[in-house]
């Protein structure tokens, strides 16, 4: 049987993490001997009274955190066949801050920025400043279509792309699952002339031969990303990040897909995750969490 320590680590959490979670499954079992029980047999009311126990002593972040570990634990449980339900799957307490975006980007502006991103212009005698501006307006695409984080980029292989489906590979990372998503049909076009053309002009200049989508000499990808963003606030003022641009993405998105596929696409491993963008219903939410699990 696979140990609780071991499923954490191929879901790609870090060790710290790994260890709160363990300290905080740890905190349950002992609960739970106290009322002559097992995580295995807790029903959904034991879970509640739980819950109501660690607010006696802890902050609603805090008891969220318990409850992520609950819930991990749970799916555990159910793959090794000791329970058949997830009993803290939707629970949340209320009062944790949540995130609230300004001056998010709407779909046309997020796509202003990528046709406004100069390439022809730009240094027309030197034939490198040239192949780095079509390789940077390949990573606003990214940004702008798919959402990508800082820390997709350095980790993206040509292989990852499929020209002939439209596709691209987002490989999973220690926070976020992998996803694949489509490709814009003019960002296809223009990453075919990229892999074909531009990108061994950048593998020759800084002499590299792997089989990285965005060929690097250093390991920060930021060296790259930083001069971009800086640019695209050039066009739109409301600019200021990526995590900025990343958001404006995923909220444009639940606007026009259901929270799981959006899920999906932002790569997010938990539900969670995604309901925290969801800026126009926090209210509702609200509502629908006091009147379907009371926790106060």
């Amino acid at each position: 049987m696979k140990d609780y320590y071991t499923y954490l680590e191929e879901l790609q959490h870090s060790e710290q993490t790994i260890k709160t979670n363990l300290y905080n499954i740890n905190k349950l079992k002992q609960w739970c001997r106290s009322k002559r029980t097992k995580p295995e047999n807790l029903t959904y009311k034991q879970v509640l009274n739980y819950i109501n126990h660690l607010k006696t002593t802890n902050q609603p972040q805090t008891i969220n955190r318990h409850i992520w570990a609950i819930k991990h634990y749970c799916t555990y449980l159910i793959e090794q066949g000791y329970r058949t339900d997830n009993i803290a799957d939707d629970l949340k307490v209320r009062g944790e801050r949540k995130k609230v975006f300004h001056n998010l980007l709407t779909s046309d502006e997020l796509e202003d920025l990528f046709y406004s991103y100069e390439t022809d212009k730009i240094w027309k005698g030197n034939f490198y400043y040239k192949a780095t501006a079509k390789r940077n307006k390949m990573v606003v695409g990214l940004l702008v279509y798919q959402g990508v984080l800082s820390n997709n980029f350095k980790s993206l292989e040509v292989e990852h792309v499929d020209l002939r489906k439209g596709t691209i590979y987002i490989p999973s990372t220690r926070r976020n699952a992998w996803r694949k998503l489509a490709l814009k049909p003019w960002q296809i076009i223009e990453l075919k002339e990229y892999i074909e053309e531009i990108r061994p002009i950048l593998q020759d200049h800084i002499g590299t031969n792997d089989e990285k989508l965005f060929p690097l000499n250093t390991p920060q990808f930021n060296t790259i990303l930083h001069p971009i963003l800086k640019k695209l606030k050039t066009y739109n003022q409301k600019v200021t990040n990526n995590t900025h641009i990343r958001a404006s993405v995923i909220v444009n998105w639940l606007g026009q897909y259901n929270i799981r596929k959006v899920q999906q696409m932002a790569g997010h491993r938990h539900i969670n995750s995604t309901e925290s963008y969801k800026q126009d219903n926090l209210e509702s939410l609200h509502e629908a969490i006091d009147k379907f699990h009371p926790i106060h």
